[in-house]
């Protein structure tokens, strides 16, 4: 592994790559991508180690919006305005297993709580994911059985950022 550096300014259409780490429901297409990119607010970071893409992370306020996220419809207007949704912190196949991720999912969260936010809120992948966001303190609070047709059960999130 090399220098570890963080840029927030890399082309979409060089990210996709990203995609492909998700079930085929889960994946967005560079349109998809790059209107959500477009939101004010929300928050992308790449991480590259040795002057290569290995990670990425993104997320998008839940005020603003009218985003359909299952479990957070109950949510007061209050707490969208403090809160994010990260939809991604994904570090691809050949730099995993090396705490690429809790240093990338660090770096947001530092990202997150100065740009003002309290909470995030995300559906957490069984396995790595789910123990990233308990390593982080996250509280799970809803279960959601083969979520988007994964066949895999997603765990609803809420994390105290500040």
């Amino acid at each position: 592994m090399g220098v570890i550096k963080f840029r927030y300014d890399v082309a979409l259409e060089e990210t996709m790559e990203f995609e492909m780490v998700y079930a085929e429901p889960l994946r967005f297409d560079l349109v998809e991508k790059q209107e959500m990119s477009a939101v004010p607010g929300t928050i992308f970071v790449w991480l590259f180690t040795g002057g290569v893409l290995a990670g990425e992370s993104y997320g998008i306020p839940l005020a603003t919006g009218n985003w359909d996220f299952e479990g957070l419809d109950g949510l007061s207007e209050a707490e969208r305005k403090r809160a994010i949704y990260c939809h991604s912190n994904t570090i691809l196949p050949a730099f995993q297993g090396k705490g690429l991720g809790t240093i990338l999912k660090a770096h947001w969260l530092g990202l997150v709580a100065g740009a003002g936010f309290d909470f995030v809120y995300g559906h957490a992948r069984p396995g790595a994911s789910q123990a990233l966001n308990a390593k982080f303190g996250a509280e799970f609070i809803g279960d959601f059985p083969d979520w988007y047709g994964t066949d895999e059960e997603y765990r609803l999130y809420r994390l105290a950022v500040r």
